[in-house]
């Protein structure tokens, strides 16, 4: 009887080997793609909160508030007017700011599109409102598939 190892055995271990691999690689992949998903979501709502707050702290909820004018705002991105049709639509009870209240606004390497809109309740209770949002498709700025992100603060209007 000859010792060691036979070819057979050989060949179950390479396949074993390959399938651990494989599945680390995938994992790797998917962790990594999750990693971009997150960020993209974490600086839509950086850039959300910051708008609201600088609208609310500068502003004080005024809807003449303009974000391009706030140079607070560009420690979030390059912030500039955007078209409509590229925006979000904003809620349907509110109103865009007066200066047309869609923005673009790059940080990051991405491409946001923001809408800021108002809705005064009861003469002297404001909800500011801002709606971002990204391409899902995390290798272009392609708009046909979209991820959002809404965020609405109180404002006591005195």
């Amino acid at each position: 009887m000859k010792r060691g190892i036979s070819i057979i055995e050989i060949m179950i271990l390479i396949a074993v080997m390959t399938i651990a691999v494989i599945g680390t690689l995938g994992y790797r992949y998917f962790a990594a793609m999750d990693i971009r998903r997150s960020d993209n979501e974490l600086t839509a709502g950086r850039i959300a909160s910051h708008l609201c707050e600088s609208w609310k702290g500068i502003g004080g909820g005024d809807s003449a508030y303009n974000p391009i004018n706030d140079s607070d705002s560009s420690s979030i991105g390059i912030i500039t007017a955007a078209s409509s049709s590229l925006a979000p639509e904003k809620p349907l009870t509110f109103t865009l700011l007066k200066n047309g209240g869609y923005y673009k606004v790059v940080a990051d390497n991405r491409t946001y599109y923001v809408t800021m809109s108002y809705h005064t309740a009861n003469g002297n209770l404001q909800t500011l409102n801002a709606i971002v949002t990204w391409p899902a498709n995390l290798s272009n700025n392609d708009l046909a598939t979209q991820k959002s992100l809404s965020l609405s603060e109180l404002l006591i209007v005195h």
